[in-house]
């Protein structure tokens, strides 16, 4: 059973929609890069790609907070992921 993460970060801001599926929910401290949940080929992916190189950020980030949540509109539980990311040299 996979988990919906959406997620933010105040290093980049996502013009898409910012949910993706994991595998397994990730822990604070935990490292992860969005890149390989986005399918192949897309706005999104592209987008986001372009994003990392524009503003120098490494595509990994640390989960630095996470809150679960309930959209009541759509009806569904997710987990709302805060990413830091970090800067190329």
């Amino acid at each position: 059973m996979s988990v919906k993460i959406r997620f933010y970060s105040y290093d980049i801001e996502f013009e898409f929609e910012n949910s993706v599926e994991f595998p397994v929910a990730p822990a604070v401290g935990d490292e992860v890069n969005l890149i390989s949940f986005f399918k192949y080929k897309t706005s999104e992916r592209l987008e986001y790609v372009n994003n990392m190189e524009d503003l120098y950020l490494y595509e990994n980030a640390l989960v630095t907070e996470r809150t679960w949540c309930k959209d009541i509109e759509k009806d569904e539980v997710y987990l709302l992921v805060h990413l830091k990311y970090k800067r190329r040299k």
